[in-house]
Order: structure tokens, then C-alpha cells, then sequence
């Protein structure tokens, strides 16, 4: 772990970004731009003083908006649960009733429902959940020590606390999770907990310059042979892993989605994700909204 001096904390767009890296061994992972200036890739990043800086940022704003927390690293990381950053950020968001969309794949999230659970009352809260697959061996082959169970307790805990979601099925690799039946299971389960939006990235994992050597490295320790066939079927410098039945399995998913009133189209679920709500005042703005 190592200190990230920081001035100011919210990107033009209003991302926020608390930590910098991973703490987890999943198989896809963000790839940082030479911008980032990720000085240590094997350690991970922190802001401490996050929360001040932000609500020196917030102060300034004339209008209220839409913040995205987990774009550059997972907000409810190993680290978090020590150094309570985020925690401390979303009391500030709720001071001065900015809404969020926060992505995580840890139940630490659970943590933090009683701010959460005020904050949406005022405003939107909606958290994005990548999920690949409810098959146990599969999602230990793509995330690693991360447990299933554990993505599941989230869900529930959300759904009960009233807490919008966006479920996210990513990453989808070939030969592993790449099928109707691991697609059926996952609509089943945002049926069951009525969530109302699905990402899918076209069913495709990006595997760019560093992620993909990322990639390869753990799966030459989790199963030499799927590294071997995924390498002989689409090479070793190839981008998008495409699934060879990528149209069937979009086509099922456009389908079921639609006969479940499930939004699956990105550009939807991107408004919805950008747009701001005033829950006291019905008032919206989006991020292009917001003034500096």
C-alpha cells in the first residue's frame, strides 16, 4: 500500500477515485492509461484524506449531481475495511445530497446501509455488480479467492435495503461461462431480486496490453489447459475474446430480458446511471448538467 498525494479528488466527469490498484486476483481487471501514473501496479493506492477533498469539491459546485465511485479500483477493497475512506465519503454526499453510482463486488458495501439507505432517500443511489456466473467452479476460476456466495449476500442485502442495482455480467470467457445455461441462471437470479438492469459488454472480455498478460499469467496458474486452447483458438496478442456462439447467446439475452422488462441496452443504462434525481423536489440533472 502506498500514499497517492492528491489535491483535488473528482475527475471532469465526476469520477471519484479513492484507491488505485486491486487487492483481488480476478482474471479481468481494469486496465490503467499511462496517465494514471500508477507508480507501484503491484501495490495498491490509497487517498487517506479522500473525504476532504471532496467535500472541498462539493462545496464549490452551484448544483447538485450524480458522482461514479469504482472506475479506477473497487471502493469496498481489503483496505477499506481498516481505513473507512469511502465511508467517510459517502457522509459527505449526504451532506450535500449528491446522488451515486458506486461499482463494487464486496459485501463490505453491506457496511455502509444505514448512509446509503438516507442518502436514497433523498437522492439516487444505484450500485453496479459484476457477476459472471452463479456455477461455483466457474466464478473461482474467473475471480479467484472471491466466493459467490459472498456476491449473492450483497445482492441481498441491497435488495432488501431498497438499493437500486445494476447487475453486470462480465467478464464472460470462452469455454468456461460462455453459455445459455450460465446466462439463464443469472437472469433468474435479477428476476428473483427484481433488478431492473443488465450490462453485458456484448458478452466479450477486453483484454488489452497489460490486462492481457494479467490474464494469461492466472489462468496458466488455475488451468493450464483452458490457457492453452483459449491461446490456439484466438492467439496470444488478440484484444476481445468473441465467444464462437456470441450472436445465440445475445439473442437469449435480448430476448429474456425483454420478456422480464429487464433493460439491457447501454445507452439506457447509461442515462440512468448519469442522471441525477431530487427525491424532495423531483428536479433532475445529469452529469453534463452540473456546474463547476
Amino acid at each position: 500500500m502506498y500514499i497517492i498525494e492528491a489535491k483535488t479528488i473528482l475527475t471532469p466527469q465526476n469520477g471519484l477515485n479513492i484507491y488505485r490498484g486491486s487487492t483481488d486476483r480476478c482474471l479481468v481487471q481494469p486496465v490503467y492509461a499511462k496517465t494514471a501514473r500508477v507508480e507501484r501496479p503491484d501495490e495498491v493506492g490509497i487517498k487517506p484524506d479522500a473525504d476532504v477533498l471532496l467535500e472541498n469539491s462539493l462545496r464549490k459546485k452551484r448544483s447538485r449531481g450524480m458522482l461514479s465511485v469504482g472506475g479506477m479500483a473497487d471502493p469496498y477493497n481489503a483496505i477499506e475495511e481498516e481505513e473507512g475512506i469511502m465511508r467517510r465519503c459517502l457522509r459527505v454526499m449526504d451532506r450535500y445530497d449528491f446522488g451515486v453510482a458506486i461499482q463494487t463486488r464486496y459485501p463490505l458495501m453491506l457496511r455502509d446501509l444505514d448512509i446509503l439507505k438516507e442518502l436514497a432517500k433523498k437522492t439516487k443511489v444505484v450500485v453496479t455488480i459484476p457477476l459472471p456466473t452463479l456455477q461455483t467452479e466457474h466464478f473461482r476460476l474467473i475471480e479467484g479467492e472471491l466466493g459467490v456466495s459472498d456476491r449473492i449476500a450483497l445482492i441481498d442485502g441491497l435488495a432488501k435495503a431498497g438499493i437500486e442495482m445494476i447487475l453486470q455480467i462480465d467478464p464472460v470467457i470462452p469455454f468456461v461461462n460462455a453459455s445459455i445455461t450460465s446466462l439463464g441462471m443469472l437472469l433468474q437470479l435479477a428476476k428473483e431480486y427484481h433488478i431492473r438492469y443488465i450490462e453485458h459488454h456484448d458478452l466479450k472480455p477486453q483484454l488489452r496490453s497489460g490486462s492481457r498478460e494479467h490474464f494469461y499469467q492466472l489462468l496458466h496458474e488455475r488451468d493450464p489447459e483452458l490457457e492453452a486452447r483459449l491461446k490456439e483458438r484466438y492467439g496470444e496478442s488478440e484484444n476481445e475474446l468473441v465467444p464462437e456462439d456470441q450472436k445465440e447467446l445475445l439473442r437469449f439475452l435480448v430476448d429474456r430480458t425483454a420478456q422480464n422488462s429487464i433493460v439491457c441496452d447501454k445507452k439506457v443504462i447509461q442515462d440512468y446511471r448519469r442522471r441525477y434525481e431530487n427525491r424532495t423536489e423531483g428536479h433532475q440533472l445529469s452529469f453534463e448538467e452540473i456546474a463547476f
